[in-house]
């Protein structure tokens, strides 16, 4: 007993050097980083009076969630940009913890999260008060036209590194928060009420669902529409194997990658309830909806694993809506700060599939690395024109950039293809604070999600993938989820449009961004010019 008494005072004595030392590395990195970005300045384009917001003060505004976790404290921009490696992933975490040499692997279980499997009751403890008792339950009114559905994947983490960026506080942050954020609705009655209260909770007992998560899953064929039979074959074996080490050997072979025996499960669980969530709104019982998941998927490609990614959530999802729901058209709208190769890949030669992405490109030299990020990777035989990648080659993107990209190119090729649903593979990491060095605030994503909304009749499905600083993230989701909310969504992007054009004047768009986005915006409309025709006139005069 006293030697197990000294191993583990020993081992408390290293961690609590360990982040003495880190703390001390974070604070240096972020000194240097804040003295190379006061001599940079990125080139402004004049639309920030046509947004209606200014990029910096907005996302001052927006309040900081406790980062309560290990003693975690929500990072500086300049913290922020030092954990970015110049490879384009993320090296740090939001907590501005490094992993060293010394650090010990970590057996403890995940945080719990009061997840939508149950209604039972539990305790939600206020800033200054007792824990007061809830229940999450939320019974279907002709208000909850928007579902909510959340998967934590508790049992999915990185035993290495309990600091990993992509870990289950994600999707708990983000659920803790949504409890207590207020609605900001034109109609007084939902301002009184949270975002959580105004949404339709999926999943568990509230929606009669009596069978195991287990039981819930999808069915093996609706994987094996994306993923090759024998990637989830070795999936499986992942799950039925109990040696950690043999684990983490498999994990070593895919780029960006950890295991643990449940993670298989977890990523299944993900999947699964992005299509739950599909299948109500295609059947009408819902509007739109918010997949809150984790592991997330985009970089998932049909035989690999990656960029913490198992099994591909949105293309699962997508086929799924087409096999099994009837829908014959599937838009597929990207924001992540990287690029969806998964993605592309799942539905490079089909037709019926668009998949669209801005990202940061760099030449292939940004994550996933890879050339077919560009604008010339348009598709294959049947399916050349529907895939259409904006790929960014500087940082600091932001409203002004995302804003002309969808007026000038996405929106025209999108109602000309006129889907019968869009899903959005909704990252954060491009958000302004977040670790991917772009600027787009949180009234941003709300106006593009108002845009998107105006195709499919409304059907518009959001799916979590990237986005590591939770005070960022927590907020990004919330004004995504008050745009699919709000019943007054079309009045208000026909003005939004109005004002747009009304302050342009006689400007041309790509005149008023940054020039090296405006650049990437023509390469993308000259590749794709010859397959759609409302892109034909835009390749003459550029």
């Amino acid at each position: 007993a006293t030697e197990d008494g000294e191993t583990m005072a020993s081992t408390s004595a290293e961690e609590t050097e360990d982040a003495k030392r880190c703390s001390s590395m974070s604070t240096t990195t972020a000194s240097a980083a804040a003295a190379a970005t006061s001599s940079e300045q990125k080139p402004k384009g004049n639309l920030l009076e046509i947004v209606g917001v200014n990029i910096l003060n907005a996302s001052l505004k927006a309040p900081v969630i406790p980062l309560e976790d290990e003693g975690g404290e929500s990072p500086t921009d300049d913290a922020v940009s030092s954990s970015c490696s110049s490879s384009g992933f993320y090296v740090g975490d939001d907590d501005s913890v490094q992993e060293t040499e010394h650090q010990q692997e970590v057996a403890v279980d995940p945080p719990c999260l009061p997840c939508t499997k149950n209604t039972e009751e539990f305790q939600i403890k206020g800033p200054a008060e007792d824990a007061v008792t809830e229940t999450t339950t939320n019974k279907p009114t002709a208000d909850h036209r928007t579902g909510l559905i959340f998967e934590a994947g508790l049992h999915h983490f990185d035993r290495h590194n309990r600091f990993h960026k992509e870990r289950p506080l994600r999707v708990t942050s983000v659920h803790e928060y949504l409890m207590k954020a207020k609605s900001s609705s034109d109609n007084e009655n939902d301002g009184e009420r949270t975002i959580f209260e105004r949404c339709r909770l999926m999943g568990g007992e509230e929606e009669g669902d009596t069978k195991s998560p287990e039981e819930l899953w999808l069915d093996n064929d609706d994987y094996l529409r994306v993923h090759l039979p024998g990637y989830m074959q070795r999936l499986d074996k992942i799950s039925s194997c109990k040696c950690r080490d043999r684990i983490d050997v498999e994990a070593e072979q895919f780029k960006s990658i950890y295991f643990t025996p449940d993670s298989v499960r977890e990523a299944k669980a993900a999947a699964s309830s992005l299509c739950k969530l599909v299948s109500n709104v295609v059947s009408g019982d819902l509007d739109s909806g918010f997949a809150v998941i984790r592991p997330p998927g985009h970089h998932a490609e049909p035989g690999l694993a990656g960029g913490y990614c198992v099994i591909n959530n949105v293309a699962v999802a997508a086929s799924y809506a087409q096999e099994q729901l009837g829908v014959k058209k599937v838009l597929i709208v990207d924001w992540d700060v990287h690029h969806g190769n998964g993605t592309q890949k799942c539905f490079f030669d089909n037709p019926n599939v668009m998949y669209f992405s801005a990202h940061r490109y760099h030449g292939g030299n940004f994550f996933p690395f890879l050339q077919q990020g560009g604008p010339s990777s348009v598709g294959n035989g049947a399916g050349r024109g529907f895939n259409m990648n904006v790929g960014w080659n500087d940082k600091k993107m932001g409203d002004d950039e995302y804003l002309v990209v969808w007026e000038k190119l996405l929106m025209p090729v999108a109602n000309e293809f006129n889907p019968d649903l869009v899903i959005v593979s909704a990252g954060f990491d491009a958000a302004h604070g977040d670790m991917g060095e772009c600027d787009i605030t949180p009234e941003c994503f709300a106006r593009l999600t108002r845009r998107l909304k105006t195709l499919a009749n409304g059907k518009v499905v959001c799916a979590l993938e990237g986005g590591y600083v939770r005070s960022v993230l927590c907020k990004c989701i919330e004004s995504v989820l008050s745009s699919l909310l709000d019943a007054n969504s079309d009045q208000k992007c026909q003005e939004e449009l109005e004002k747009f054009h009304k302050n342009l004047g006689d400007r041309e768009m790509l005149d008023c961004i940054h020039p090296s986005a405006a650049k990437s915006v023509r390469e993308t409309i000259t590749y794709h010019s010859e397959y759609w025709k409302c892109l034909k006139t835009e390749s003459n005069d550029n």
